[in-house]
């Protein structure tokens, strides 16, 4: 008797100490892949870029109590405005650039929904000069999303994000943009 109580009450306390529930990843960093676009308002003849079209390799370190840093790496086809140089201008123009910053996920289990804010900076790759325009544009901006994990380790993702760029001289450009991405985590 004694022998099937203590079997009893080590099974017992083992099974109430897994966590069923969750079947989310809890490994600290990520990296995955993403493409979205976006639009550009405001005044845009300081980047004369109408929209765009980039595709982001991701990487995210989880810090604790659901904050975590994250850094994004675009290839980034934009499409140039008509006539910004004398022999028009207009076509795709290839840039690159970055979004470092932190988010916050408001749930760890397997569906993560998140806000985040970031420093955004693009880098257009086209004759500056021929142009007559900067090339380098840099600015803060904020994102929310939602995370939702398929396996322990693999999850998929939507986001918006919403970014202000700045030049001198120039009232700012705002660039508000979605996408998809997915991610494994490790």
């Amino acid at each position: 008797m004694r022998k099937t109580l203590s079997l009893l009450v080590l099974v017992a306390g083992l099974s109430f100490s897994t966590n069923a529930f969750a079947s989310a990843s809890f490994a600290n960093r990520n990296l995955g892949l993403g493409v979205s676009g976006f639009g550009v308002f405001g005044d845009t003849s300081a980047m004369a870029i109408d929209w765009g079209v980039p595709i982001t390799l991701e990487g995210g370190l989880y810090l604790e109590s659901g904050f975590e840093l994250y850094l994004k790496i675009p290839l980034l086809f934009a499409q140039q405005k008509f006539g910004v140089t004398a022999n028009n201008g207009a076509g795709i123009v290839i840039a690159s650039g970055g979004q470092f910053g932190a988010r916050y996920m408001f749930l760890e289990e397997s569906i993560r929904p998140w806000v985040g804010l970031h420093i955004s900076g693009i880098y257009f790759v086209r004759d500056a000069m021929q142009v007559m325009l900067p090339n380098f544009f840099i600015g803060p901006g904020t994102a929310v999303g939602v995370d939702f994990f398929v396996s322990d380790s693999i999850s998929l993702g939507v986001k918006g994000y919403f970014d202000m760029f700045v030049t001198l001289n120039k009232p700012p450009t705002f660039a508000v943009g979605g996408g998809a991405y997915a991610t494994t985590y490790f």
